[in-house]
């Protein structure tokens, strides 16, 4: 998993921590207010900045066979065709219905496989021929 991804991921935690002290009767914090010498200060401007690829409203397109999303388990394949990593995607089934977001990585091993080459996927190898949408992250410039 690229550094990137573990980053994304380590920043959800890190959000749904974060919304789970603002719940009534926890406590809060807010660590942007910390003035201590013992305060982590953080670099934001060397994160990767991240943002939604196509919507439920507004889906992008099936893409076709021949870019390489079906490239077996190989979770680099969205930083050479794409130039960032995809963390999060949904498909939008033939019937109209979305999948759930998978997680690159985590929970997006596919249960079919390629026939001609017998190697598992993940399912991202529907964006070939399913509209879908993604997050995708990128190193700032």
């Amino acid at each position: 998993m690229s550094k990137l991804k573990q980053s994304f991921l380590i920043g959800l935690n890190y959000l749904v921590l974060t919304a789970i002290t603002m719940l009534p009767g926890e406590p809060s914090f807010a660590a942007n207010n910390c003035r201590g010498r013992d305060c982590i200060h953080h670099e934001l401007g060397t994160q990767a900045v991240c943002k939604l690829v196509g919507s439920d409203q507004s889906p992008l397109l099936p893409i076709g066979r021949d870019i390489g999303w079906a490239q077996g388990l190989n979770t680099e394949i969205d930083n050479k065709l794409l130039g960032g990593d995809v963390v999060a995607y949904k498909i939008r089934w033939f019937n109209g219905s979305w999948s759930g977001w998978y997680v690159t990585g985590v929970n997006d091993i596919d249960v079919k496989f390629n026939t001609p080459t017998n190697d598992m996927r993940r399912m991202w190898s529907y964006f070939t021929d399913h509209q879908h949408q993604y997050i995708i992250c990128k190193e700032p410039k």
